[in-house]
């Protein structure tokens, strides 16, 4: 099915770097010191060339007189903020030009320059809501000092989204919140969810340097950030086995529009935002539907994490500064024989750094929580874990460098029934 939208005509709001159109094939990013390759195509800055996306097909409509010249197979085309595609194949429409597009790499536009950066994301700068990194919510009415709340269900499970920004000093960089999650199992087995706290987003650092059209230096780094949250769970009368509920990842989209500077912010003509996203994981082992099982705990942290590329290779740093563990209570229940396992985390705030609409990396801080019934001897069993994970995959950089998954810290502790070996 062809899947198509019309893009707001306020969709591009940078205006302040004189960037030309393609009738010069070499244009300046002068604030930034940037040069372009020969066969990026820069479209002028405060403009709308783009009429509608294909997202099935990656088909763009371009404006024709957005152009000096039609575009041609290879080149790439940047809208200053908001779009870097590069061209596969071109057909005209009447006075536009519908373009074929694939992912376009940063070396692919640039050719030599640096993009450095230190921003502290605020809450009530998010401009979507992005739901398993396919479904883009525009925040079209974000109160700058209210709660964002989000209600739907997805897969049998009714969720409720709750952010609610603190003003800290003079930034908006912590917030309230609360998720929940409901689900029937098997049609008539309930299980809930519940993590709620207080989150401050990190200072995020990066530093990107291509020279020759190769990609030489790239680091970030998340400074600060912690949380304090309680997490909760209970599940009762479920159908026997074991089962993974699916929870979608939900993100807060935060573009980065500007770059702060000596002589003041200026404008970034890379498409870049920072996502600050949530992740669940739930595992039950429930035997029977008799059996049940609860657990809640209190958590705090603070961490640092990050990543640099140098020569050819990734290095990763991270730590967990401050941490606790308080407040915790967990029961379980089975008939005799039975063992019961239920676990419950959250990964939050999981901080993305997004170019182009490809994720460059990720950190987070991850908290599970779980309760168990084990028998031979009776041992009843609740733990909490808090981790400090990222992952990066520098493609959009013009490397085929990947990491699924690093974990830069982690601790673990366990609350044990008297008797349990």
């Amino acid at each position: 099915m062809k899947k198509s939208f019309k893009l707001l005509a306020s969709a591009i709001v940078l205006s302040v770097i004189a960037c030309n159109k393609s009738n010069d094939p070499n244009p300046q990013a002068n604030a930034l010191n940037i040069e372009y390759q020969s066969d990026a195509i820069v479209l002028e800055e405060g403009s709308n060339p783009v009429i509608a996306i294909d997202t099935a097909s990656q088909v763009y409509t371009f404006q024709g007189d957005a152009f000096s010249k039609e575009p041609e197979a290879g080149e790439t085309i940047l809208v200053p903020g908001e779009y870097m595609r590069k061209v596969v194949s071109v057909s005209k429409s009447g006075g536009n030009y519908e373009i074929k597009t694939a992912d376009a790499a940063l070396t692919d536009v640039i050719k030599d320059g640096e993009l450095n950066w230190e921003i502290t994301p605020e809450w009530d700068q998010a401009s979507a809501i992005v739901i398993d990194g396919q479904y883009e919510v525009p925040i079209a009415n974000l109160r700058r000092r209210g709660p964002i709340e989000v209600q739907y269900s997805s897969g049998g499970i009714d969720h409720l989204i709750q952010i609610e920004p603190q003003l800290e000093g003079d930034k908006i960089n912590a917030c309230k919140f609360t998720f929940k999650m409901a689900k029937k199992v098997g049609g008539s087995a309930t299980a809930a969810f519940t993590a709620e706290g207080t989150v401050k987003l990190p200072t995020q650092q990066t530093q990107i340097g291509i020279s020759s059209g190769e990609l030489k230096t790239f680091k970030s780094e998340n400074k600060g950030i912690t949380a304090d949250l309680k997490l909760s769970l209970s599940a009762a009368g479920t159908k026997s086995g074991s089962h993974s509920l699916k929870l979608p990842g939900v993100a807060l989209k935060i573009p980065i529009r500007f770059i702060p500077t000596p002589s003041g912010p200026v404008p970034l003509p890379i498409p870049v935002s920072i996502d600050i996203g949530i992740q669940f994981v739930t595992q039950l082992t429930m035997p029977d539907v008799n059996s049940s099982a609860t657990a809640s705990s209190n958590i705090a942290l603070s961490a640092d994490a990050g990543f640099e590329y140098k020569g050819s290779s990734v290095s990763t740093s991270g730590s967990i500064g401050n941490d606790k563990f308080t407040d915790g209570t967990f029961d379980s229940g089975a008939f005799i024989g039975s063992p019961v396992d239920i676990q419950f985390g959250v990964a939050f705030p999981r901080v993305g750094l997004n170019i182009a609409g490809q994720e460059v990396a990720y950190i987070h801080t991850g908290f599970t929580t779980g309760s168990s019934l084990q028998w031979g001897p009776v041992c009843k069993k609740g733990y909490v874990k808090m981790v400090v994970e990222g992952g990066y995959e520098l493609k959009v950089l013009g490397q085929t460098l990947a990491a699924q998954k690093e974990t830069f810290a982690e601790r673990n502790k366990e609350v044990k029934q008297d008797g349990c070996p």
